[in-house]
């Protein structure tokens, strides 16, 4: 090979000279750009991919959130102690006190009431509104009355 490029022109020579150089380059980029071209198009791949998984997700999430609306449309959301003050007027139980936590929780009260209506005013609370009963206390007062501390959060 040596042989057959020295039998060359100079001008020949250097011709073949530039030209291997190129051809070296080329390759080398080529060695290169090619498979970074293929990871870029990998990649434009996998956020095609992501970017419907997203979009799903986001027209799940209105539906979710269609049907929630939907759910509190049909009556306005109470808060903890309207919940509270309705079920113990119900049940005709006087609140001796209300105390809220900075947890968002309630601590309620009730002294020298009967223990049944107690029972009946946690079942209103916990089973028809979906309130949490975080802890009872009870204490017996008088014959057949109770001194009940409550400790309620927000259901969901």
């Amino acid at each position: 090979m040596k042989a057959w490029f020295l039998a060359r022109t100079q001008s020949e020579q250097l011709s073949l000279a530039v030209l291997g150089v190129f051809v070296l380059c080329y390759s080398l980029l080529m060695g290169v750009l090619g498979p970074l071209a293929d990871a870029r198009d990998e990649a434009l791949q996998q956020n095609a991919r992501a970017l419907e998984v997203k979009q799903r997700v986001n027209a799940m999430v209105a539906e979710i959130n269609g049907l929630r609306g939907k759910d509190s449309a049909a009556g306005p959301k109470t808060t903890l102690m309207n919940l509270i003050n309705q079920a113990s007027q119900a049940e005709g139980l006087p609140i001796a006190r209300l105390q809220p936590s900075s947890n968002g929780e309630l601590q309620v009260r009730f002294e020298g009431v009967v223990f049944n209506d107690v029972a009946q005013f946690l079942h209103a609370l916990e089973i028809e509104q979906g309130v949490i009963v975080r802890e009872v206390n009870l204490s017996q007062s008088d014959v057949g009355m109770v001194a009940a501390t409550i400790r309620l959060a927000q259901g969901g």
